[in-house]
Parts: structure tokens; C-alpha cells; sequence
């Protein structure tokens, strides 16, 4: 009797499934995989934002209760005062070295590890020529009455509902140079939701309407899908 046993491959039937369950298999991950990815990205931005708090606290408290400018102009929206405190995006900087200096002094620069915890993870995507003009993150503008420089945080009533910073869009030049914004400069870059800073110092991950965060759909009103308040000094605007 022979013993020989023939060697057998595989044949197409059986290389047909095992191509379709791969495909099945991959076309399970990889949704699971980039959605894990969003969530980490939308976890650094609320612990980037959590920090830039703690800095503005800490601003405030050094300066009679004033928050920093929300932008770099020399002189009061209305032109009627001269400005001379820096803006929001530079004057945090002193209070951000005690959080985030590095363990290795020649791994990342000082200065690179306060541009990063001051943007939003998307920032790493943008063009090398781009990152000097290019803020992710912006204060809301409409804190500040046209006739001031800075405000006193002690004046800014529902802490819980007024913005402070949130996640601005970068889809343009004009727009990204901005250190300021409002609800017409959201970005929903994370699930379709932006991460907003309260007054008080809480994050909330706030989606409204169904935009991608690169235009101005989803935010079409100040209310921005809830009671947000844009403006201290008309908090019940539409």
C-alpha cells in the first residue's frame, strides 16, 4: 500500500475566502483604527485647551483680573486707545513654560513644545511655510467691548455659557492668521464637533449642524446649536 502523502495547496475556492475575510477584517479596522485616532486628537486638544486655562488664570491674576488682548492690533476697535499688552497667543507663554519644559533639552526646543500645547493636533498637517501664520485655536473676539484693550474677567457674568477660546478654522489664509474669531470662525475638525473653553474653565466637545469645520456651515447663528453666549453684552442675541 503506498504511504506517500501528496502535498496539497490551497485551491482558488479556499484563496477566494481567505481574500474576503481579510477584506471583511480590514474593512472593520480601519474605520475603528481612524476613529480612535479623532478621539485622541480631540482628547489632546481639550488637555491643550484645559492648560492654555491654566495660563490665562494665571495672567489674570498678575494683572488686576484683565484678560490678555485677543488680538495684535496697537490700538481699540473703536481707534480711541493705544494698546500695549501682548496678545492672547504670546502672553501665555510665560505660564506655559512651569507646565511643559522639556525632558530632553536638545529632543525639542522650549519654544516648539509651547507653539504645540498652544494649537490644536490638526496643526502638525499643516504646511512647514504655513506654521508661522497659522493659529488653531481662537479667543472670542466679542469679550472685548470696542473701546477697550483688555477686559476684567470679573466683568464677564455666566462663566459657564461665554467662550473663551475654542477651535477656529484654517481654510484660508485671512482666517488662519487670526488670533481671534467667533462663532462665524468655528472649525468642527473633530467628528464633525469643536472643543469650546469656558470663562469658567471647562471644555466641551459642541457639535452643531453637520460641517466638516472648514466653512462656516453648522454655525449659523450665535447660539451655535445652544445657549452659548458670544457676546457678554448681548447674551440672548439669536
Amino acid at each position: 500500500m503506498d504511504a506517500t502523502v501528496k502535498n496539497r495547496g490551497f485551491t482558488v475556492i479556499e484563496l477566494l475566502i481567505i481574500v474576503i475575510i481579510v477584506a471583511i477584517l480590514v474593512c472593520i479596522v480601519i474605520p475603528a483604527i481612524f476613529a480612535a485616532k479623532q478621539k485622541a486628537q480631540q482628547i489632546i486638544c481639550v488637555n491643550n485647551l484645559r492648560q492654555l486655562f491654566l495660563a490665562f488664570e494665571q495672567y489674570t491674576n498678575d494683572n488686576n483680573g484683565l484678560l490678555p488682548c485677543p488680538n495684535n492690533s496697537g490700538t481699540s476697535k473703536d481707534g480711541t486707545k493705544i494698546c500695549t499688552a501682548e496678545v492672547w497667543f504670546k502672553a501665555v507663554d510665560n505660564y506655559l513654560t512651569t507646565l511643559q519644559l522639556p525632558g530632553e533639552r536638545d529632543e525639542i526646543s522650549q519654544e516648539e513644545r509651547l507653539l504645540l500645547i498652544k494649537q490644536d493636533p490638526i496643526f502638525k498637517t499643516v504646511p512647514l511655510s504655513k506654521q508661522d501664520t497659522t493659529r488653531t485655536i481662537k479667543m472670542n473676539q466679542n469679550l472685548l467691548p470696542a473701546s477697550e484693550c483688555q477686559r476684567s474677567i470679573e466683568t464677564i457674568g455666566e462663566t459657564t455659557r461665554t467662550v473663551l477660546l475654542f477651535d477656529g478654522r484654517i481654510n484660508n489664509t485671512g482666517v488662519a492668521d487670526n488670533y481671534e474669531g467667533s462663532y462665524g470662525s468655528v472649525a468642527q475638525r473633530h467628528s464633525k464637533a469643536a472643543n469650546i473653553l469656558f470663562i469658567d474653565g471647562h471644555v466641551e466637545r459642541i457639535q452643531n449642524g453637520n460641517s466638516d469645520g472648514t466653512t462656516n456651515e453648522g454655525w449659523p447663528n450665535r447660539q451655535a446649536g445652544r445657549a452659548l453666549i458670544w457676546d457678554p453684552e448681548n447674551p440672548d442675541l439669536p
